[in-house]
């Protein structure tokens, strides 16, 4: 599925891989209240979801004086993954 956040990010996201159970634990520690947890679970999350060179673009899109915040590709991909849900969503109506 091809996904364009607000901001003009463009990637292509495999629907299966959303659906992977190695990709559902990640978001599960995503959603840990442990600090530590949850950063693994986005620093996996992403690459897992977008491949090696989709989160390569993600960070270039978000890039400012060289540096990728890490706010900025979190905010991007809770819209990716919002934009995911919605048209798995959409696909059972």
């Amino acid at each position: 599925m091809k996904i364009k956040t607000k901001s003009g990010f463009e990637c292509n996201v495999n629907e299966k891989k959303a659906k992977d159970w190695r990709f559902i634990k990640l978001l599960a520690l995503c959603d840990s209240g442990d600090e530590s947890d949850a950063l693994k679970g986005i620093t996996q999350a992403v690459p897992f979801l977008l491949g090696d060179k989709g989160e390569a673009s993600l960070m270039e899109h978000v890039s400012k004086d060289g540096i990728a915040s890490a706010e900025d590709i979190m905010v991007e991909f809770k819209e990716i993954m919002t934009q995911v849900g919605n048209a798995s969503t959409e696909t059972k109506n």
